[in-house]
C-alpha cells in the first residue's frame, strides 16, 4: 500500500515556493514502506517530477521540461490590498478543512507508528521463517523496521506541531 506523507507534501510545496528557474524535483517512493518523499536532491530510485504537476507553484517558474507554470494571481499578497484577502467565513472554512486534513493524516500516521512499534518489538523483532536472530537478513530487516519507526515518529511530531500552530 502506498501512502503519501503530509510533511513530504509540505516540503515539496516549500521547495516549489523557493525553487529557481531550472528546478528539478525528485519523487522517491520507499520500496519497503511505500512512504513518498519529495526532494530537490537526486537519489537512487527517485524519479524526476515536472513541477507542472503541482498546482501550488508560483507563476513564472520554468519546469524541468521548459514549460512555464502559469498561476493566476490578482495582486501581491504582501501588499495588504483587498484583492489579497478573503472574508472571515471563507477563511474559517479553509482553516477547518486544513485542520481536518491534518487530523486525518495524524490519525493515519499514528496507526502506522503503532504498527511499526509492534513490528519492532522493543528492538527485537520476531525473526521470519528464513532468518536466524543474528543473520544479516534479520539485522537488515530490524534496521529497516527501526528506520520506519523513526520516520513515523517524526511525521507524528510534525503533524502535531502543524495542528498546534493553527488558530482556533
Amino acid at each position: 500500500m502506498k501512502t503519501v506523507v503530509a510533511p513530504a507534501f509540505f516540503v515539496a510545496a516549500s521547495l516549489l515556493l523557493t525553487v529557481s528557474a531550472h528546478a528539478e524535483i525528485y519523487k522517491y517512493v520507499d520500496p519497503a514502506t511505500g512512504a513518498v518523499e519529495y526532494t530537490n536532491q537526486p537519489k537512487k530510485g527517485a524519479v524526476r517530477t515536472s513541477i507542472d504537476s503541482f498546482s501550488d507553484a508560483p507563476s513564472g517558474i520554468k519546469s524541468s521540461k521548459g514549460a512555464t507554470v502559469k498561476v493566476s494571481t490578482t495582486s501581491n499578497l504582501n501588499s495588504g490590498s483587498a484583492a489579497a484577502s478573503v472574508d472571515a467565513g471563507t477563511q474559517r472554512t479553509r482553516d477547518g478543512t486544513r485542520r481536518q486534513v491534518l487530523a486525518d493524516e495524524l490519525a493515519l500516521e499514528e496507526k502506522m507508528l503503532n504498527e511499526a512499534r509492534s513490528s519492532f518489538n522493543n528492538g527485537k523483532p520476531l525473526p521470519m521463517a528464513d532468518e536466524g536472530l543474528g543473520s544479516p537478513k534479520y539485522i537488515d530487516r530490524s534496521k529497516q523496521i527501526e528506520k520506519t519507526l523513526r520516520h513515523h515518529e517524526r511525521n507524528v511530531a510534525s503533524l502535531k506541531q502543524e495542528l498546534s500552530n493553527l488558530k482556533l
